[in-house]
């Protein structure tokens, strides 16, 4: 079922960053290529209506979307990680790992409620250790992506 052509790890790691609402994420065993859609595009490729009647700009990749939708050889693997990667629990998991319990209890409270993500944005600024944080973001989705890779028999290129 998977091809010979690995997927390159740090396009995977960049995609898991990116990953909004309104896209999805598939990858070609064959090529590794990886490949972003929007759910507009793949509405269009499901509606099955001609694509001429799509702006040029968006045609390859509904032709892409139709190729997936039409997959019977199991060639494109779904990396819609969503459901898997939650960025605030890794937030309270990296702040569990900072020394000062001082830091640590403003950090906690920083992500409370609405604005979290740009409080402790701030927050790892002002206590000079956003290049830790970014570090362990890193390691983490690193993690994530080679578990992922091995469960589907997927081999990454590092």
């Amino acid at each position: 079922m998977k091809g010979n052509t690995p997927v390159k790890l740090d396009d995977l790691i960049n995609e898991i960053d990116i990953q909004m609402d309104e896209t999805f994420t598939y990858i070609n065993t064959q090529t590794g290529e990886v490949i972003t859609l929007s759910r507009e595009e793949i509405r269009a490729a499901e509606d099955e209506e001609p694509i001429e009647n799509y702006p040029e700009w968006q045609r390859e990749s509904i032709e892409q979307a139709i190729k997936i939708i039409e997959d019977e050889n199991e060639t494109f693997l779904d990396f819609t990680l969503r459901n898997d990667y939650h960025e605030y629990e890794l937030v309270e998991e990296f702040i569990g790992t900072l020394s000062e319990v001082e830091v640590q209890e403003e950090l906690f409270g920083a992500i409370q409620g609405r604005g979290a993500f740009r409080r402790f944005k701030d927050g790892i600024r002002e206590h000079d250790v956003e290049n830790q944080w970014y570090k362990f973001k890193e390691k983490k989705l690193k993690e994530l992506v080679i578990e992922w890779c091995e469960s589907k028999n997927l081999r990454i290129e590092k």
